[in-house]
């Protein structure tokens, strides 16, 4: 039919037209090279080497550190009744005072036991100070007074308790820190944090403010705690070691838990047919009776705990 070009002639009309560009830039003149001053180095640009040759990176599946397969996990066999707790603790408070000594408001700093928190906001405001001083002027400052405890903690009784192996897949709690009594004053701020209009930290004052009465009286009170905890279990099945997880923050809890774990009868793990040390995961709640709190002594001191610990 006239007018319309055949397909084989088409495709052969196309490929001599791709040829015929082909022997035209072949036959192009090269690019007409730029002159550079005698001892000039000229950097060629760095050709990219594509790094498929590099294989993919591995992703480690997740394993708790402390997990190690057993054969069989450690057993309680059994658990005494709670034996009851007598300890000697300081109670640390941070108190306002006013330009006259009086006590506006107060806090227990991280107390040994929460339920000792009951009775201060009836207590505070009859603590008496001598009136704090900054450069012969009186000022308002957070004063900080402990209290030397004897503390009877009886009648503990365990409403729940889970104690079980710890899983390899268990995610990775927290471990609470722990502060010995001695350092408990480290770590926290100079300066009253955050910064109060007006309140000077007690530690620039001329000298600490001297209490002239602290009123202390504690009615027994029947309470309960939780706690969290990874026990390790010996290749003899005795607790051997107890850290604190999540937000424990009672010692003397941990303590009491530390002083009757002892007493628990375990059967051991094993691996290989032998008995070997491995970890538990505890969640416990204890209900008890703080029986009595009695104050032997009052310490004040020039320190500002008004702030996070650091």
């Amino acid at each position: 039919m006239a007018g319309v070009i055949p397909r084989s002639t088409g495709f052969l009309a196309a490929s001599a037209l791709a040829l015929a560009s082909g022997l035209l830039a072949a036959q192009a003149p090269p690019p007409t090279p730029v002159p550079v001053a005698p001892g000039t180095v000229v950097f060629r640009p760095i050709e990219v080497i594509p790094e498929s040759w590099r294989p993919p990176p591995q992703e480690l599946p997740y394993a708790h550190p402390l997990y190690r397969p057993l054969d069989a996990a450690p057993k309680l066999l059994e658990r005494p009744p709670v034996q009851d707790l007598e300890v000697r603790t300081w109670l640390w408070t941070s108190v306002k005072l006013g330009e006259n000594g009086r006590v506006t408001e107060g806090v227990a700093v991280d107390p040994p036991v929460r339920g000792l928190r009951a009775p201060l906001p009836g207590l505070f405001p009859r603590w008496r100070f001598a009136p704090p001083r900054k450069g012969g002027k009186l000022v308002t400052t957070w004063a900080t007074v402990a209290l030397d405890l004897n503390v009877s903690l009886e009648n503990g009784i365990f409403a729940s308790f889970d104690l079980k192996p710890l899983a390899k897949e268990d995610p990775l709690p927290t471990i609470a820190v722990e502060i010995a009594p001695d350092d408990f004053l480290k770590g926290f701020p100079k300066e009253v944090t955050p910064p109060e209009p007006g309140v000077v930290s007690v530690e620039e004052c001329d000298s600490f403010p001297v209490p002239d009465t602290i009123k202390w009286s504690f009615d027994a009170a029947r309470t309960r705690s939780r706690i969290t905890a990874l026990l390790l279990v010996s290749e003899e099945g005795k607790v051997a070691r107890i850290l604190p997880t999540g937000e424990t923050n009672e010692p003397l809890i941990l303590a009491w838990l530390r002083k009757n774990a002892a007493g628990w009868k375990l059967t051991p793990g094993t691996a290989g047919g032998k008995p070997v040390a491995s970890w538990l995961s505890l969640d416990a709640t204890l209900d008890y009776t703080i029986d009595s709190a009695k104050k032997k002594a009052e310490r004040a001191v020039q320190k500002n705990l008004r702030g996070p610990r650091v």
